[in-house]
């Protein structure tokens, strides 16, 4: 057991560097995407955050849409949760109820707004465990964890 998890380790630095070589393209740039994989959301050039998926464009696309609930787009929830706090909102209430509230529902829809404009990196992985395993490295080796919180919700 040790030796597959030591050989799955090793590997991440070479995905690591695989992931971040490739251009940064349109989340919509549905010409070349993975089916299965790893994707990382940019704003100025820099990663902000980092999602595993079993279906690439479905996945970017639920990061955007704006009737994607709370769920869904968690990236930009979790971006209106910050706008909210910053702005004195209580956001001590469920991911339901926040959703609902009309002071937060707007901050929400401008999230995904924003998330849209993003551009994205990608990678293909197909196996779910190295998916986890890289999502996790990849989130503290770019330093995504401002939205990549990891905490279940």
């Amino acid at each position: 057991m040790s030796e597959e998890w030591n050989d799955l380790v090793k590997h991440m630095p070479t995905l690591l560097k695989q992931l971040t070589s490739q251009l940064l393209r349109p989340w919509n740039d549905r010409g070349l995407l993975p089916q299965k994989g790893v994707y990382v959301f940019y704003e100025d050039e820099k990663p902000i955050y980092i999602g595993r998926t079993n279906n690439m464009s479905r996945r970017l696309n639920q990061h955007c849409n704006p009737s994607s609930g709370h769920n869904s787009a968690t990236f930009a929830f979790n971006i209106a949760k910050r706008e909210a706090i910053k702005q004195g909102m209580n956001v001590q209430l469920t991911r339901s109820q926040l959703e609902v509230d009309p002071a937060f529902s707007k901050l929400y829809l401008e999230a995904k707004v924003r998330v849209s404009k993003m551009p994205v990196r990608v990678i293909e992985i197909n196996d779910p465990i190295v998916q986890t395993l890289f999502e996790v490295y990849a989130a503290m080796c770019l330093d995504t964890r401002e939205y990549n919180d990891f905490d279940t919700h």
